[in-house]
């Protein structure tokens, strides 16, 4: 069978990153591209600690040599830049692509490269054709990250410089997981940290502090294993002739996800267990497998049980079936790459300390105004704020203000730090809320309470007249002032008043007595009234004005006939000195 390296070159491109993690969706095919291959064919350079985008396409052959394809599947990568991640087009299907069913398919590439350099990075890929089965490859190719223009790759730190003094936070960038990572930090102020987020540091002293990391990126290795204990099977081999006269020879063979053997090792003669110190095997694409075997040269080797495992940190893992293998695998960590970032902080030493005073009170009602002073040393320049919000142009040491809030400084030296004063606090009183008043007849009642209030006639205070009702004894123009403890006034809309004699009051009493009935309505309606009533109007009419009927009440009992009317609303007026009306619905 011919080699097809060239044809499954446009996978192995695709794999930049230690794993197929669903962070880059959204890539878009090129469906103008015909020929076979990878678009674009060379991956963009990237940069350092900058953030990195590209689409590519890639368009696939059914068939190599006369043998179909049936379809290529990506299994693991290593070797690649840390931060970068993909994704492809059917992630569903773990990126496992079937050329006849579609030739194309697309991959975005994204994330942010934390180290630069040219990095060579090796592809596991498997490919299945048609009466070959399943064939895997490790292939290698390029990317080339540049350096950062400036600044520290390694890690942050938030403030990079301050006044006076700091409580400073820090965050490696470098993290070579799923591999371990191990920090070691030197933050200049004795203190010492081996955390990735380590804790927060204090600096309490102006000057220039040196800061150090040092992250090493690990890789797991198995240096020992032990098999304590053989499963039955190995008995009645010719290399055995019986399990009284010899014991199995074993040994072990390690593989990972990928079907790759990492290692075969030397057997143990005539020993129904084993050990095989100072091992060196290096774990690359988990999970893995280990498999016990009993060595025959002459009968085929005897399956003494295979054990599936994975690898989370340096220690001992048991393994053990219940047909009777089992054992012990150890494993230890040893640094792959090292990388030591260094960067200063600042501290600087602050402005001379500022107050700020009131000229008069602190606490006006609304209308008024409170002057402020700040006590400005030295030659700083200054702003003041209101609530943490710039005032525009207050940049001397005096500022009036109408407005409540909570006033302070700010004082900016040389060196671009500044000192915030302590703040003041100014309040603007509110007056009451606008107050308003019903007149009934001639007692007028104000529906503002809680507050000390005062009645007004054509603009002049009358005597005494502070509750929450007065009773008028003349027309005028009246009016009424709300004022709260702190002495804020607001007074109401004037509004004129007509007295009503005690005789348009009686008028009033004897209308409110009218009786009508009943409502809603068939045929009749009935009134009955007063008879000082008697020799009044009424009118009837219709909700458009339109007068139906209309007469004199001559009697305290009257019966309106309604016969003929349509259903609806209909208005009965009762008018004689004063004039009332009802409102009647007709059924």
């Amino acid at each position: 069978m011919k080699k097809y390296t060239v044809l499954l070159f446009f996978i192995f491109i695709l794999c930049v990153v230690e794993k197929n993690i669903a962070q880059c969706p959204g890539c878009l095919i090129n469906n103008t591209l015909l020929g076979s291959g990878v678009y674009p064919n060379n991956l963009p350079n990237g940069t350092q600690g900058q953030a990195y985008s590209t689409d590519i396409t890639f368009v696939m052959n059914t068939d190599t040599s006369g043998y179909t394809i049936n379809y290529h599947k990506i299994l693991s990568v290593s070797g690649m830049p840390f931060g970068l991640s993909w994704e492809c087009n059917n992630s569903s299907s773990n990126c496992q692509y079937d050329p006849s069913v579609n030739m194309r398919g697309c991959v975005k590439i994204c994330g942010t490269p934390l180290q630069s350099g040219s990095f060579t990075i090796n592809v596991y890929v498997l490919s299945n054709l048609q009466t070959v089965g399943n064939f895997n490859s490790i292939q290698q190719l390029t990317i080339v990250i540049d350096a950062a223009a400036g600044g520290n790759s390694g890690y942050t730190f938030t403030p990079s410089q301050a006044c006076d003094s700091a409580v400073v936070s820090f965050n490696a960038l470098i993290d070579g997981a799923p591999s371990p990572t191990s920090y070691s930090w030197n933050f200049g102020n004795g203190n010492t940290s081996d955390l990735k987020v380590p804790p927060t540091q204090n600096y309490t002293i102006p000057g220039d502090y040196v800061i150090s990391l040092e992250t090493n990126i690990l890789g797991y290795k198995i240096t020992n294993v032990k098999v304590n204990t053989l499963q039955p099977g190995w008995e009645g081999d010719i290399e055995e002739v019986s399990a009284f006269l010899y014991n199995p020879d074993p040994f072990f063979e390690i593989f990972n996800s990928a079907s790759l053997n990492l290692f075969t090792s030397p057997f143990v003669q005539d020993s129904l267990s084993g050990t095989w110190n100072n091992l060196d095997i290096n774990l690359t694409s988990p999970p893995y497998n280990i498999t016990i075997w009993d060595i025959d040269a002459v009968s085929v080797n005897d399956n003494l049980g295979n054990f599936s495992f994975n690898v989370f940190g340096a220690g001992t893992i048991p393994f053990s079936g219940t047909a009777g293998t089992s054992g012990t695998i150890t494993v230890s960590t040893f640094v792959i790459q090292s990388f030591t970032h260094y960067d200063t902080l600042h501290i600087y030493p602050s402005p001379f300390s500022s107050s700020i005073s009131t000229l008069g009170q602190d606490s006006v009602c609304l209308g008024d105004t409170v002057q402020l002073y700040a006590n400005n040393t030295g030659s700083n320049t200054i702003q003041w704020y209101n609530d943490t919000s710039t005032i525009v142009g207050a940049n001397t040491p005096y500022y009036t203000t109408n407005q409540s809030g909570s006033y302070y400084v700010k004082l900016t030296n040389a060196y671009g730090c500044t000192y915030q004063s302590a703040a003041q606090n100014v309040t603007i009183i509110q007056p009451p809320p606008f107050p308003s008043f019903l007149p009934n007849l001639n007692m007028l009642t104000c529906l503002l309470t809680g507050y000390q209030l005062q009645w007004y006639m054509n603009g002049i205070a009358i005597p005494g007249a502070n509750l929450q009702t007065y009773e008028i004894t003349q027309d005028g123009v009246y009016s009424v002032v709300a004022k709260n403890t702190f002495g804020c006034k607001r007074s109401s809309s004037p509004n004129y008043i007509a007295y009503t004699s005690p005789a348009g009051l009686e008028e009033i009493g004897l209308l409110n007595n009218v009786i009508v009935y009943p409502n809603p309505a068939e045929e009749d309606l009935n009134l009955i009234v007063n008879e000082k009533i008697i020799g009044y109007n009424y009118i009837l009419s219709d909700f458009i004005g339109r007068v139906l009927q209309k007469g004199i009440i001559n009697e305290v009992e009257l019966k309106l006939s309604l016969n003929g009317y349509n259903k609806g609303l209909y208005f009965l007026s009762i008018e004689g000195v004063m004039k009332k009306t009802f409102k009647v619905i007709k059924n």
